[in-house]
């Protein structure tokens, strides 16, 4: 089996499962801004087309050497460091969480440059609080 098709067809029942749970969001009639269901919508929509393009029109790499790829350490390490960041997400605040995730994936990724580990992770801390609280108006956990 090809790597695509079978990455097409999972991300194909991601999307579908996000467009599901999008559905049972609850929005208010009068809110003043975007739905909360525009961007998981709208994200679902990307999933769903991506996903049925990668299973239509698959690329010639096989599935088994992917699979190799993603059971390494660096890839397993992202996972988990991901799933530590998802499942901390409500009781960190959001700059602090944000921060410690990006520093430490750039870490297992072999960035080692202190400047970069100095850097990279404040900014893009800060510039996601300030997108998504200012830009998009989403509340996001913070320590007060």
């Amino acid at each position: 089996m090809k790597a695509d098709r079978a990455a097409g067809l999972i991300i194909v029942i991601a999307g579908s499962g996000l467009a599901l749970a999008t559905s049972q969001i609850g929005i208010l009639a009068s809110q003043p801004t975007l739905s909360a269901r525009f961007f998981p919508y709208l994200l679902s929509a990307i999933l769903l087309v991506g996903g049925a393009t990668l299973f239509v029109r698959p690329g010639e790499t096989e599935l088994i050497s992917v699979v190799e790829k993603l059971l390494n350490r660096r890839a397993l390490a992202l996972a988990v460091l991901f799933l530590i960041y998802a499942l901390t997400f409500r009781m960190l605040d959001f700059r602090l969480g944000t921060w410690a995730f990006v520093l430490a994936a750039m870490w297992v990724l072999g960035s080692r440059k202190w400047q970069e580990l100095l850097i990279t992770p404040l900014c893009v801390s800060a510039a996601a609080y300030l997108l998504f609280r200012h830009g998009f108006t989403v509340l996001l956990p913070v320590w007060t």
